[in-house]
């Protein structure tokens, strides 16, 4: 420790008037780094960040800080400074610019070694500070400072060369991209380091969840599952394969780490099957922990309530998830033996660049990730994310399932190595066996909507599904002027704000149980986490992917034979589909296959056919993305990896049944009281739009930005007073505009 004559400290004074020493919190947080980052197979590396991520406080500048004299000044580029003089006269590995990145960005974000190795240099070298981090100045400048600095350093930490400098080697498999390999190491080091630093500075215990006890939790989901089964519920040969899916994700469980993809009908039981699987594989491998990845928000309230059957401590970590103090701790950290997330939130993480969205991600190694819906992940982020996803299962210890109904064939990507192994091969019995419904292609010729509702007319119940919400309201005026019961006629589209939805699909589900006629109207919103079951469903030309999953909400039950499925491409102005160039180009592949052939939604065969071609001919990532990951810029790399491009706008609406709610989320938004608590309680009645005069209708929500201390505009709206009628019971938010308001994409992941 240093001289009593020439303390350093790391912090302000307490309330008690004590004062932490620098010693002792580099001590503390290189510790702490450490023991994170044992569980990534970089203990040393992470140490060694934690000990010279605050070497900048060595120095008068910091002082001034601490004291009230300066502003504006950065410590965290001077660790990164000291390490890069000590290797200077080495070459500066690959496992050093990890490192060096870690300890500069672990305030204000990452930043390239390659960016920052000229700064680096000329604050050594030159007396007036450098200009880094924020348009910060640097704490330490030139020679003189930085020597009497390290002195301090290493009157505090005398063994530092004997043992610090030896870091793990970064060894990268052959079939792993190597760009992307290497930054997910620097961000695995990042998150030990911002972790421990957050960690200690708080000087918070930090709180432990519940023990991860797996072999309690399999005895759990076995009497979950037979008790179930003595409900009876389900056709016997449904429950047979189900059986069948159940037994082999056990099975797999006991294979070892790494890739795995589960192919299966909807129907079949996916949800028990995969955490049967997850359980064994945690028993056998002791591993840390569960993550359900989903990618709509609609399904991660469904799984919660079958899994929260079976694990008591389940963290919920999206958008509208409601935590307390506790639960919110180990959000931050990702620590909880079960959580569940958004394909948003735990994708986007992988590409993050500030510490916050990284902190959690070393909390990722030795975990089992179980990934639903893997269809649903965009286009033009794939080869990023798919090598990503390599990269965990090779390097972290993690083991990770796609599962889906509609198994995209990525081995077809250029530059994305896809070797998982699939754990039931012979799948396509079971989509032999499953046969619900048959598929009628009738894209020779446009049909009109009108003809559309027409043949509705004939039908008890049925739904249609179109691709625009425009489109939707279209056939549900034509549907109501042609006399249609208005009881027996529903509406389900994103106009519609979560609460109304779920109040639809209710009646809806009411009226199926009584064998009451039922004509639903709806988007995509429906293919995904709605249990309804339809006679007949016609649905407008998409992709292959989209119409399967359509389908499934087509004699759902095995009530009939075979169910029918239309697909049908509409006769309508303007765009046949969201402006989403993937989408649209997949939509053409389905067409261009049936000028040739026809397409089984139920041969496994089939599928994979469209896949080939798919990805072939238009899987390609960003350009902006690529080109970020080359020049290993992560702030670039953070803006352009989005799983949604664009959320459009958000209208708190009065839907009759919330509007005590809605008036109180009104009052308090526009006295610019914008909380996320608040958006949290108002996520149930907020409605996205693409209006392009949004201002016309709605005001404008702000909120103070303490920071700069002034009002902020944010992404809410609400209705203007004598606009709230455009909020309808039957069609949800109507905006008074002319057919040129096509703008809009149905988004259904959210964050």
């Amino acid at each position: 420790m240093n001289d009593k004559n020439e303390l350093y400290y790391a912090k302000s004074k307490r309330e008690d008037g004590t004062q932490e020493l620098l010693y002792n919190h580099l001590k503390k947080v290189s510790e702490m780094a450490g023991k994170f980052g044992a569980q990534i197979d970089n203990k040393r590396a992470a140490e060694l960040c934690g000990k010279l991520h605050d070497f900048g406080k060595y120095s008068e500048s910091f002082k001034g800080v601490l004291e009230g004299k300066c502003t504006h000044i950065d410590h965290a580029f001077c660790g990164a400074a000291f390490l890069f003089c000590l290797l200077v006269e080495k070459m500066v590995s690959s496992g050093y610019r990890a490192v060096i990145e870690a300890i500069n960005g672990h305030h204000d974000g990452l930043i390239g070694y390659d960016y920052l190795e000229t700064y680096l240099k000329h604050s050594l070298l030159e007396d007036k500070p450098v200009v880094c981090n924020g348009g910060k100045n640097a704490a330490l400048a030139g020679q003189k400072q930085y020597k009497q600095a390290s002195k301090a350093f290493f009157n505090d930490f005398p063994e530092f060369l004997l043992k610090d400098m030896k870091i793990e080697k970064v060894q990268k498999r052959e079939e792993i991209n190597e760009s992307i390999y290497s930054m997910l190491h620097t961000r695995m080091l990042f998150s030990c380091l911002v972790d421990a630093d957050y960690t200690v500075s708080s000087e918070k215990e930090l709180q432990k969840p519940l023990n991860f006890e797996t072999a309690q939790y399999l005895n759990r989901l076995y009497e979950y599952r037979k008790e179930l089964k003595k409900d009876g519920k389900g056709a016997e040969k449904v429950n047979k394969i189900r059986d069948l899916l159940f037994e082999r994700c056990g099975e797999a469980g006991e294979l070892k780490e790494g890739l795995f993809t589960l192919t299966a009908p909807t129907g079949t039981g996916k949800t028990l099957a995969l955490l049967h699987f997850a359980l064994r594989h945690a028993v056998k491998y002791e591993k840390k922990r569960i993550i359900l990845v989903l990618p709509f928000l609609a399904l991660t309230e469904q799984s919660y309530e079958v899994y929260s059957k079976i694990i008591p401590e389940i963290l919920q970590d999206h958008s509208q998830s409601e935590l307390d103090d506790r639960q919110r701790e180990f959000a931050e950290r990702w620590e909880s033996p079960f959580i569940i997330t958004t394909s948003v939130k735990f994708f986007q993480t992988l590409f993050a660049q500030k510490p916050t969205d990284c902190r959690k991600l070393h909390n990722i190694a030795n975990s089992i990730i179980l990934f639903d819906e893997a269809q649903s992940l965009p286009s033009n982020l794939l080869s990023a994310t798919l090598n990503a996803v390599n990269t965990l299962c090779a390097r972290y210890h993690c083991t990770m399932i796609f599962s889906t109904a509609t198994q995209p064939e990525f081995k077809y990507i250029q530059g994305v190595s896809w070797m998982p192994t699939e754990i039931v091969p012979e799948y396509s019995i079971m989509y032999e066996k499953l046969k619900r419904t048959q598929v009628e292609w009738m894209v020779e010729r446009q049909i009109s909507l009108r003809n559309i509702a027409q043949e509705m007319q004939q039908e008890e119940n049925v739904c249609v599904i179109v691709n625009l919400r425009r489109h939707a309201a279209e056939l549900f005026k034509f549907l109501k002027s042609d006399n249609c019961d208005s009881e027996e006629l529903f509406f389900l589209t994103t106009d519609l704000c979560p609460k109304h939805r779920s109040e639809i699909i209710r009646k809806v589900k009411e009226r199926q149980s009584k064998g009451l006629p039922c004509k639903v109207v709806s988007t995509q919103c429906i293919e995904a986490g709605v249990d309804l079951d339809f006679d007949v469903l016609y649905r407008a030309l998409a992709p292959l992917e989209a119409i399967i999953q359509a389908s499934g909400r087509c004699n759902r039950s095995g009530n009939q034979k075979v169910g029918r499925v239309i697909v049908f491409e509409p006769k309508v102005e303007g765009s046949l589909y969201p402006p989403d160039r993937w989408y649209q180009n997949a939509a053409i592949v389905v067409k261009e296959i049936l000028s040739r052939e026809s397409i089984d939604i139920n041969d496994p065969k089939c599928i994979s056919n469209y896949y080939e071609i798919l990805f072939s001919e238009y899987a390609k990532d960003k350009v902006a993305l690529t080109e970020a990951i080359e020049e290993r810029n992560y702030e670039k790399i953070a803006k352009e990896y989005k799983l949604i491009e664009n959320q459009g706008k958000k209208v708190i609406v009065p839907f009759n049944k919330s509007m005590p709610l809605y008036r109180n989320v009104r009052e308090e938004m526009l006295n610019d009281n914008l909380t996320p608590g608040l958006v949290k309680c108002a996520a149930e009645i907020t409605v996205n739009t693409f209006e392009k005069d949004i201002e016309k209708y709605c005001e404008q929500i702000y909120y103070f930005d303490r920071r700069r201390k002034q009002k902020v505009e944010s992404e809410y709206y609400v209705l203007r007073m004598q606009y709230e009628y455009m909020y309808r019971e039957d069609m949800g938010l109507q905006f008074e505009v002319g057919e040129d308001n096509n703008c809009e994409k149905n988004c259904l992941i959210f964050c």
